[in-house]
């Protein structure tokens, strides 16, 4: 450990600006007890709230000695934990980076910005990263999605969005304000309407033989099937990116063309015949592609 850091009980290392050799005239002290000494100056001028704060009077009880001299520095008990007021630290510090943030870390930030009306302008720019990361996305969808329109960072609230596609409803409702959720419901709304110019790239009727794409009941009832597998398939985020018609669509040449080749011993294979009996059936890819960059992906 470098003589310019501090080491709480728990374990949390102070660095400096923040640590006891650092020129600081307070003391801000987490939920745990961890002490980050700080520039009065710099606390008032980012958060209106500590400037009514530091204009208080300080108790006697709430002054410890500094080490090694005999000055004291008011303590300022704060309801943070200690990775979340030294992250706010960094921020307010106009010499310090902030590194990259994980999800709850960003969160519990966004939270101690509202509580002390710190304006977001540098937050924003940290923040952002977040949306940029497929890890990220794919593991606090929902969390992204409401903090982003919370920050009213609607673009990113849109790539949020996209990663959404296959939560429950129950636990969007649990989670998520009316207005965001309304526009996680019209999204869907929307999909499902538009699940149709999907299907039409299949072509079932003219890709299926005179005796099974003739009638109207079998025809019906694979259009049933490939609507639940078309389902399944656009519930990444980007279904458009390698989409391949086949894998897509899950069809298969004979009939009938949504069934699996293999893994299924009740299915008479003598049955097969020239449904869909062109050759490779990617050669739908392209015009399925173009489909799907055209389908409602986000809000």
């Amino acid at each position: 450990m470098s003589e310019d850091q501090d080491t709480s009980k728990d374990g949390f290392i102070v660095p400096a600006p923040f640590d006891s050799l650092s020129p600081g005239d307070c003391i801000l002290q987490s939920i745990e007890g961890v002490q980050f000494k700080a520039v009065r100056q710099i606390l008032a001028l980012a958060s209106p709230m500590m400037a009514d704060m530091f204009a208080l009077p300080q108790a006697e009880s709430q002054k410890v000695p500094r080490e090694e001299t005999s000055d004291h520095l008011p303590i300022i008990p704060m309801q943070e934990d200690a990775e979340t007021i030294h992250n706010l630290l960094v921020l307010l510090y106009p010499t310090s980076l902030l590194g990259t943030l994980g999800v709850q870390a960003t969160i519990k930030l966004v939270k101690a910005y509202d509580k002390y009306l710190i304006p977001k302008d540098r937050l924003l720019l940290s923040v952002v990263a977040l949306y940029n990361t497929k890890s990220a996305l794919e593991a606090s969808p929902i969390e992204l999605y409401r903090m982003a329109w919370e920050l009213e960072m609607m673009e990113e609230a849109k790539i949020a969005s996209r990663y959404m596609h296959g939560i429950p409803f129950k636990d969007l409702h649990a989670a998520l304000p009316l207005e965001p959720l309304e526009k996680l419901l019209d999204l869907r709304r929307r999909r499902e309407e538009e699940l149709d110019s999907l299907i039409a790239v299949a072509g079932l009727r003219s890709r299926m033989c005179s005796s099974h794409g003739g009638g109207d009941y079998p025809l019906f009832n694979e259009i049933v099937a490939l609507k639940a597998k078309v389902r399944q398939s656009i519930q990444v985020p980007y279904p458009e990116e390698g989409a391949s018609a086949s894998l897509f669509f899950g069809l298969t040449q004979g009939y009938p063309p949504t069934h699996p080749q293999s893994g299924d011993s009740s299915y008479n294979y003598s049955r097969r015949c020239s449904c869909f009996n062109d050759g490779n059936l990617d050669y739908m890819s392209p015009n399925l592609v173009s489909a799907l960059q055209k389908f409602p992906q986000c809000i």
